[in-house]
């Protein structure tokens, strides 16, 4: 909702105004009607709206004064003034103090509906500022980014970027200081995939020289989006660089020791001195299954391969696999095959496997 003050010293004027001007269009509201400017500043200093329409012929102070006053003391509010052909002159005087809308008099439907127009236009402006100072402070944008910047999330972060409040207020943001927040978010992101500190100085440096070249706002919104995928594209390289020896050690370790029935992924983490949360979700990213299914299939794998041999009982091929519980691993080994210990040995002795099957075991 935008503030209107009407300032005119003709009644008939403001009259004609306020009932003229279809005040839902522009989502506005009559914040006030004066006389002159000098009743204008008291309402304004009471209650400042958001435009000010005024004459500029008008007694003790005109609209030539007022918006004078207005830029030195209000320079958010915008001002339309009212002139006749013979006050043309006072118009050209008003553009140093930043007036650039006319309504010639007399004041037609036509040129009412050129102000609502105008109106709108300060409406979209003024929701696309507030808009950006909401955003600006904006935690919750802060850590969404973050988060899915640190998941390689490309998709989402684009969604993000372009969804319609941001990407709004994005266009709007001539000032630039909104994009400046989104960059810092991502200097922010940046130093924690980029160890070299000197290396770290220099791309900001160098990123946000790039960024106050640019002249437009949508210029800047590309290179944010740009920005991010360059940023998730190092991240992705440094991780593969780093993360597959950690999954390569995990595998043996897990090689190694899944006979162990005492053996469990919390102490796999503990051996490779890593976060079971954080060694979880590199073992996923890299290998595309969990840590739980994979160490499950070595010893699914190592069971098959013993009740092969009729000579070994099934307890001891329990242990041998690094299960304690007899009943648990004739469970599991049902879930995963479909078929009890007992009944793969001797399907498997007899030769007569089902199809079905050997393709899950090519497949574990």
């Amino acid at each position: 909702m935008i503030k209107v003050l009407l300032v005119d010293d003709d009644y008939l004027a403001l009259e004609g105004l306020c009932h003229m001007l279809q005040w839902d269009s522009f989502n506005g509201e009559l914040s006030g009607c004066a006389t002159d400017g000098a009743e204008a500043i008291d309402m304004v200093e009471a209650d400042p709206p958001d435009v000010v329409i005024a004459d500029i012929k008008m007694p003790r102070m005109n609209g030539i004064d007022l918006a004078r006053y207005l830029y030195q003391n209000h320079r958010s509010i915008h001002i339309i003034l009212l002139s006749g052909h013979s006050e043309f002159e006072y118009a050209q005087k008003a553009l140093q103090y930043r007036v650039a809308d006319y309504i010639l008099k007399p004041v037609t439907r036509q040129k009412i509906k050129e102000l609502e127009d105008r109106l709108k236009k300060i409406s979209h402006e003024l929701t696309a500022k507030n808009e950006i100072r909401r955003l600006t402070g904006s935690e919750n944008l802060r850590d969404t980014l973050l988060t899915l910047l640190r998941r390689g999330a490309n998709e989402e972060v684009n969604k993000l970027l372009l969804s319609d409040n941001l990407s709004k207020a994005l266009l709007h943001d001539s000032a630039g200081t909104l994009g400046a927040t989104l960059l810092n978010y991502l200097f922010a992101y940046q130093s924690e995939i980029i160890r070299n500190k000197s290396k770290l100085s220099g791309f900001k440096k160098e990123k946000m020289e790039e960024y106050w070249r640019l002249s437009s706002p949508g210029e800047r919104m590309d290179y944010l989006l740009s920005l991010c995928q360059e940023l998730m594209d190092y991240a992705r390289s440094q991780r593969n660089e780093y993360e597959q020896p950690i999954v390569t050690r995990c595998i043996m370790t897990i090689q190694e020791c899944f006979s162990d029935p005492e053996f469990n992924i919390s102490q796999l983490a503990d051996r490779t001195n890593l976060s079971l949360p954080y060694l979880s979700t590199v073992f996923k990213q890299v290998t595309g299954q969990t840590i739980s299914s994979y160490l499950s299939q070595q010893r699914l794998l190592r069971a098959q391969e013993l009740l092969q041999d009729i000579s070994i009982p099934i307890k001891d091929v329990c242990t041998g696999c690094g299960y304690e519980d007899p009943h648990y691993f004739a469970r599991s080994f049902k879930k995963q095959t479909g078929m009890t210990p007992s009944e793969y040995r001797n399907l498997y002795s007899s030769r007569d496997l089902p199809e079905n099957l050997a393709d899950k075991e090519e497949t574990l």
